[in-house]
């Protein structure tokens, strides 16, 4: 399986393909900093903001696609760009759409409507419907009588002011002032409760936390109950048979190592259906505490993934921009379960 990165790229060259062949004239916004788009693109004399949102879950999540809708409508705009398109992996329900097209003034193309494009080329098809594991003979995947979203496109306009959201970025950033060691675990603590509240808001619920006294650098962990709300939440029900979802906190000056692992994987309780930890932590772990996490999960089914502040604000930025914080937890375990030694 592809990793998620691999596979946007993959998705978004593939839309570029698709336009091309319903003659856009596509290039790469060069623009730098923030730019709030992928792509610029010509289409009878008129200039096109367009951006990519490449989702693992089929369903629509409206609060990303929301978040990214309004950072293309105001970056397109600044481009100076007449319209604007945003193209989506997930499917787009018909009332959804209808809300999302009263609200801003741009074009939104799903997977239903990529598909209806490549019917004069089936070699795009073929591409499209390997690349998002979808079945064309699935009743959602055609709707030959849906609306041509260029041919009903509106111009791009100003929307009412609004306060841009950059709680991740703020939350990054106050994540890595906090201190490394014992002196900051509270502190530590809190943040990481606000950084899971902000990034899965819809997918934990049933916040408990435990005390704990093992050494005083991690006294709280959070065990939280999950919804099948995305496909990676999803692959924790079905698949590891884990109702719940233990979260770590561990906010040591350098890597973890076998003991801390030892630790967390004695809370994870096969019969309670709690058979996966996430462990946040600062700078990672060593080769030996990543081996305890391979023998937990080959021996006794038990899947603990290690984020560090890397991970995190990589998440927290993917939430900004609209896109799914999951798909890079998602990215995690598909790593360490392909890599997994015998």
């Amino acid at each position: 399986m592809e990793s998620s990165v691999a596979t946007w790229r993959s998705f978004e060259g593939l839309v570029c393909d698709i336009l091309e062949a319903n003659n856009f004239k596509v290039k790469t916004n060069s623009v730098r900093g923030d730019p709030g788009f992928d792509l610029l693109a010509d289409l009878g004399g008129e200039r096109w903001a367009i951006e990519v949102k490449y989702y693992r879950t089929m369903r629509a999540q409206p609060t990303l696609i929301d978040a990214a809708a309004a950072r293309l409508a105001h970056n397109g705009l600044t481009a100076q760009a007449q319209k604007g398109m945003l193209i989506v992996s997930c499917f787009l329900s018909a009332e959804l759409r209808g809300a999302l097209e009263q609200k801003f003034s741009i074009t939104f193309v799903d997977q239903v409507d990529l598909r209806n494009w490549c019917v004069t080329n089936p070699g795009l098809a073929e591409k499209l419907d390997a690349l998002l594991e979808s079945n064309p003979s699935e009743p959602q995947s055609i709707h030959p009588a849906r609306y041509n979203p260029i041919r009903d496109s509106k111009p791009l306009r100003g929307l009412a002011p609004q306060v841009r959201d950059t709680h991740g970025t703020e939350l990054c950033e106050e994540l890595k002032k906090i201190k490394k060691g014992k002196t900051s675990w509270a502190k530590y603590e809190k943040v990481c409760e606000k950084i899971l509240k902000y990034l899965f808001p819809n997918d934990l619920h049933g916040w408990h936390a435990q005390m704990r006294t093992d050494d005083g650098l991690n006294r709280y962990d959070y065990v939280c109950r999950v919804r099948p709300t995305t496909e990676f939440w999803k692959f924790v029900i079905d698949h590891l048979d884990s109702r719940y979802v233990l979260f770590e906190f561990k906010n040591y000056t350098g890597e973890i190592k076998q003991g801390q692992i030892l630790t967390t994987e004695k809370y994870l309780l096969e019969r309670g259906l709690r058979r996966m930890a996430i462990i946040m932590t600062r700078v990672g772990a060593d080769s030996h505490a990543v081996a305890m996490t391979q023998g937990a999960m080959r021996e006794q089914g038990k899947l603990m993934l290690i984020v560090n502040d890397e991970k995190v604000c990589q998440m927290l930025h993917m939430k900004e921009r609209g896109e799914d914080p999951t798909d890079c937890l998602f990215e995690i375990a598909d790593n360490f379960l392909l890599t997994l030694p015998r």
